[in-house]
């Protein structure tokens, strides 16, 4: 039959599209479901049943009551609580590390990290070291507590899915969590341990400055000849073809707001931030000269008003395959695109003209007011500084409670995780938390879209058999093996997987394979599982595994190389501490 061989073709191009990065991950999983109902081995009836599926709607709920608690300022309470209070560097180190793993268990690994990534920022530049050294122990901070409840990460809550599947009774909340709290403690403690041995020699000694403006700033002034006189500080923009910025306007020794619509007058003085070639083009254009001024002066750069801020591009961020001058940042919104980072290294090139990328960091410079609103419009991570958000007990108190009362639902095992937490989710709405546009800005849709298409891909793999044969191939070459070897391969496999597949499809990928394994010997399914979960969970080699390790690229001057210096030695040990554990918590028999 042709059917099995034909979903194997599709799941192996899926996973080779998937790992190349060539399309986003959703549309990927959207055309391998798309083949698999056009070839007809998924009927109508089934094409779309993985979108209805419990999972789908606990991750969704899942995301919105995460956006609560962050709305609440549980995070932020945390993260100010350890920056006012903890002062030796060894400790800060420590604390974020700790708090932060321990804040993930709860709430969205990447919403935890976002918090704490400026606080990391600031103690480093406080303390005079390179970011190199705290960025990536506290991405794979934020990884190790996902692991630790049911709703940490998004393969717990699938794996208890096809276990209720399986055995008829879902894993409860707290059931991942003396392995996944084992695990959490034994990489936390590496991390503390060696993460300063381990880490690129380049990353120890690197600056904490991570982008910077255009190396030659200069001031110049308006001469009455020039053919830029009475006419608008836009125009000056849009008709000098160079890579400049004008940062600053002094005129009769006052500093004036910067407005594309401004008039400008003979003897301005304009600071302008550009490379040298591009410097030269902009004086031959305009005609104006410089002022032989070398210690520019820092009252252009900021004020109470005008601002520097460096912000990372996150990966739904409405600015991704776009350029500066394609949204026309300058003349809508009246800021300065000064620099653009990318994977650790200064871009060279026209900046209007970049496309820009998830992970990209940018140095943009304009209105105070102006560069917050962009900032949470489309979805960019603020590196050094953020927005600083009132705290109020009361408001965090109400917001816990709601959410422990949903734990509490799931854990009595009288509710399940779905209708618990889509009724924490509403509560959460009716009790002013959180918008109605709050909670569809939460939904991270391409991730939601990948579960539903992966889950009924997940159909058609077991429906033709292939689940089962590969199951059968491996009971051939282990038939023979102790059960903690098959525990380690699974955690192995799955690990290795989720290094350059998400996360989510890993676990849908392995654990029918799982319970056709654990049939296939006579035992139970939950400690195959538990190693599915554990290793689709643990992506620590490469930035493209997971978010948080994507995010922390390029602010802390990393390489693609550098992960697995540190991430190869933190999986052994994690994977080593997690098949004793599932040994010693779950039985393989009845």
């Amino acid at each position: 039959m042709w059917q099995p061989w034909f979903v194997l073709a599709v799941l192996a191009a899926t996973l080779i599209l998937l790992i190349s990065g060539f399309w986003r991950y959703d549309l990927v999983a959207v055309l391998a479901l798309l083949a698999l109902a056009f070839s007809g081995i998924l009927p109508p009836g089934e094409v779309f049943r993985g979108f209805s599926n419990p999972a789908v709607i606990t991750v969704a709920a899942v995301m919105v009551v995460g956006r609560a608690l962050w709305n609440a300022g549980l995070i932020d309470a945390v993260s100010g609580f350890i920056s006012r209070s903890v002062h030796h560097p060894r400790l800060q180190f420590m604390a974020l590390t700790g708090v932060l793993t321990l804040c993930s268990t709860l709430v969205s690994d990447v919403g935890a990290l976002s918090v704490f990534l400026p606080v990391a920022t600031q103690l480093a530049q406080k303390n005079k070291q390179p970011l190199g050294r705290i960025l990536m122990p506290l991405s794979f901070s934020a990884i190790l507590g996902g692991i630790v409840t049911l709703i940490g990460t998004t393969p717990n809550i699938l794996i208890s899915d096809y276990r209720l599947k399986s055995t008829g009774h879902p894993f409860g909340f707290f059931a991942f969590t003396p392995v996944g709290g084992a695990v959490a403690i034994a990489g936390l403690v590496f991390l503390w341990l060696f993460s300063g041995i381990l880490l690129p020699d380049r990353a120890k000694r690197g600056k904490p400055e991570i982008a910077e403006a255009p190396a030659y700033s200069a001031e110049v002034i308006v001469p009455g000849e020039s053919p830029f006189v009475d006419r608008a500080l836009g125009e000056l923009e849009e008709e000098i073809d160079a890579d400049f910025a004008v940062v600053g306007i002094i005129r009769d020794e006052e500093r004036k707001p910067l407005n594309r619509y401004l008039r400008l007058r003979p003897a301005d003085v304009l600071l302008v931030r550009a490379e040298p070639d591009d410097l030269k083009v902009f004086l031959d254009v305009s005609k104006m000269t410089l002022t032989g001024n070398q210690a520019v002066d820092g009252r252009f750069q900021v004020s109470d008003e005008m601002v520097l801020e460096q912000v990372v591009l996150l990966r739904d961020s409405g600015l991704i395959g776009q350029s500066a001058r394609s949204i026309r940042l300058r003349q809508r919104y009246g800021i300065n695109l000064l620099a653009l980072s990318r994977h650790g290294s200064r871009l060279r090139g026209r900046l209007a003209d970049m496309r820009l990328e998830a992970g990209d960091l940018l140095l943009l410079h304009g209105d105070r007011q102006v560069v917050n609103e962009m900032t949470a419009r489309f979805h960019l991570l603020p590196l050094a500084s953020r927005e600083t958000r009132l705290v109020k007990p009361t408001r965090i108190l109400s917001a816990f409670l709601i959410f422990a009362l949903a734990i509490a639902a799931v854990a009595s095992g009288r509710v399940s995780a779905p209708a618990a937490f889509l009724g924490a989710a509403a509560l959460l709405v009716l009790t002013g938390h959180l918008t109605l546009r709050e909670v569809y800005d939460s939904l991270e849709w391409p991730i939601l879209i990948l579960l539903g298409s992966f889950l009924s891909i997940s159909l058609a793999f077991e429906k033709t058999g292939d689940a089962k044969a590969v199951a059968h191939l491996l009971l051939l070459l282990g038939q023979h093996w102790p059960l903690f070897a098959l525990l380690g391969l699974f955690v192995a496999v799955s690990m290795v997987f989720s290094n350059f597949v998400n996360n989510a499809a890993t676990a849908v990928i392995f654990a029918p394979i799982a319970i056709h394994v654990a049939r296939g010997i006579g035992i139970l399914p939950d400690p195959l599982l538990m190693a599915v979960a554990i290793g689709s969970s643990l992506p620590f080699w490469t930035p493209i595994g997971h978010q948080c390790n994507a995010l922390v690229l390029t602010p802390g001057s990393y390489r693609f190389s550098d992960y697995w210096k540190l991430g190869l030695p933190l999986s052994l040990v994690t994977g080593a501490v997690a098949v004793f554990a599932i040994l010693g918590v779950w039985s393989a028999h009845p």
